[in-house]
């Protein structure tokens, strides 16, 4: 016999009743979907917010790491610089200190002492003085020096000033001036001359 071929009809409402329950399904599920969806992107809203926290959270530390050495830069920049204005005011302080007596070239330095006063010998008195403090080449010289020479006067070669204030230093001498030509002719090839005033007469 032949076989029975199904009846179209009967395929049809089969097929719109699966359609049916399929779409109540995907309503449930549409439903649930919609549902778990909201949660989803609730939990989404979180770990976003979470993340963003974090996030803050680590610039501020990334921050506060990378300005700390630059603090810790502008620190040592600031003691550094209130180091070198401490020792400014060191060095400062130091040149307002009295100079040392004698100055480390001192025996390299040629004086010649003349006599200025009329007391015999002084020019002598003066010059070992020096040789006791470290002016080995100094020496009296003969010759009066033009002028009265109340006060003992220290006359210097071009170039050699700080010579001579060293020198005048030495004595208690306060004038110290370039040397005239007069003296010159007296002083022979010394850098320094110093010309010995009545003032030290009564001393030593």
């Amino acid at each position: 016999g032949m076989a029975r071929r199904p009846d179209p009809r009967a395929g049809v409402a089969g097929a719109a009743t699966s359609a049916r329950s399929r779409s109540a399904e995907e309503r449930r599920a549409g439903g649930g979907s919609a549902s778990s969806s909201g949660r989803s992107r609730r939990t989404t809203a979180l770990i976003i917010g979470g993340a963003l926290v974090a996030l803050v959270a680590v610039v501020v530390a990334i921050s506060s790491l990378g300005g700390s050495p630059g603090a810790a830069t502008a620190t040592t920049s600031s003691s550094t610089t209130t180091g070198q204005t401490t020792a400014k005011h060191k060095t400062t302080h130091h040149k307002a200190a009295p100079k040392p007596v004698t100055p480390a070239n001192a025996a390299e330095i040629p004086v010649a002492v003349l006599n200025g006063t009329e007391t015999t010998g002084l020019a002598h008195r003066i010059s070992t003085e020096l040789q006791q403090a470290g002016y080995s080449q100094a020496g009296a010289l003969s010759g009066s020096p033009p002028g009265s020479n109340q006060v003992t006067v220290v006359e210097y070669a071009a170039g050699h000033q700080g010579d001579a204030e060293s020198v005048a230093h030495s004595l208690s001498v306060t004038h110290v001036q370039p040397l005239e030509a007069a003296v010159s002719s007296l002083a022979g090839s010394a850098n320094v001359v110093v010309i010995v005033g009545a003032d030290k007469t009564a001393s030593g």
